[in-house]
């Protein structure tokens, strides 16, 4: 009798085991839901990387646009000879107004 009474006892403690499909379904999610964040991460450290290579390629392309920009800037502060000024203009690939540029293409 005793022996029925701890059996009894014993049998409302012991845990439900999971149906072992319904296991082997939660392993199969899970390991989609784990390689879906790992292809993402990857992914996105691709597009990170890229990013950063278009910033520098902008952040030079800047530096360069504000060295030229100093560089007309000083050229109008300055007092300088218009002469010399018209000739940095064409150089620079600049014309005056109402003018026409034509461009020798047989060299």
């Amino acid at each position: 009798m005793r022996g029925n009474a701890i059996a009894k006892a014993n049998k409302g403690k012991r845990a439900k085991r999971m149906n072992p499909v319904v296991k082997g379904l939660l392993i199969v999610a899970l390991v989609y839901v784990a390689g879906n964040m790992i292809v993402t991460c990857v992914k996105l450290q691709v597009q990170i990387r890229e990013k950063k290579v278009e910033l520098e390629d902008v952040n030079n392309k800047i530096s360069s646009q504000t060295v030229l920009n100093e560089e007309l800037n000083n050229i109008l502060n300055a007092e300088i000879d218009s002469e010399y000024v018209e000739s940095v203009a064409r150089d620079l690939g600049y014309g005056t107004v109402g003018e026409r540029v034509y461009e020798n293409i047989t060299d």
